[in-house]
């Protein structure tokens, strides 16, 4: 009798521990995710053309009055040129907040930043990762139905209605683009990594 009910409660034990492992691979692999999403993000962003990237630029450095600020001209060259090496931590993080919009280009970064921008992937990469075993059909599209969900959720909702971007048709179709590709990788590498740590244990 001791030991069945022992077993009994067990169960649950083991069932937390598990969601619990799932929970803390989930938000290893979303920074991993929001890494891989700012590459291709960057990338796509310094590949824009002048005009595109004049808009979605002055979409983001809108004053009080809605005019655009001045220097728009000095923040494309930033983001059309190389990062130096020695500008690399700035610049990176530079990159990343600017992948979607959500960051104006002339903000400095600092470690707040840095915190905030990972935490975007880690904190629903965690619940993505103790959902998917229970409901599997949330990885449809071996991630990208997650991506497309973060996308609409975060950039297309919550950023304009927060004010942490501008409503989304003060943006280029290009930005919108840009973004979904984004987080289609960030959703993507986030259940790569998941399904890779689904088989070795």
């Amino acid at each position: 009798m001791n030991n069945h009910h022992t077993i009994r409660e067990g169960v649950p034990v083991a069932g937390l521990r598990a969601a619990g492992i799932d929970m803390v691979l989930g938000a290893a692999a979303g920074a991993v995710g929001v890494w891989a999403m700012d590459q291709l993000g960057w990338l796509m962003l310094r590949s824009e053309n002048t005009q595109t990237l004049t808009r979605d630029l002055g979409a983001r450095d809108r004053d009080a009055d809605g005019g655009v600020q001045a220097g728009i001209a000095a923040q494309i060259h930033g983001v059309q040129e190389d990062v130096s090496s020695g500008d690399v931590p700035d610049g990176a993080l530079k990159k990343a907040t600017q992948v979607s919009g959500v960051s104006p280009t002339n903000q400095r970064p600092g470690p707040g930043a840095t915190v905030f921008h990972y935490a975007l992937g880690m904190l629903p990469g965690a619940l993505y990762g103790a959902i998917r075993r229970i409901r599997p059909s949330v990885r449809t599209g071996s991630g990208v139905l997650y991506g497309v969900a973060l996308f609409m959720v975060m950039d297309e909702t919550a950023a304009p209605l927060t004010g942490i971007a501008s409503a989304p048709g003060r943006y280029p179709w290009q930005a919108h683009a840009r973004g979904l590709a984004a987080h289609i990788v960030l959703g993507m590498t986030t259940e790569t990594l998941l399904h890779a740590t689904d088989r070795l244990r």
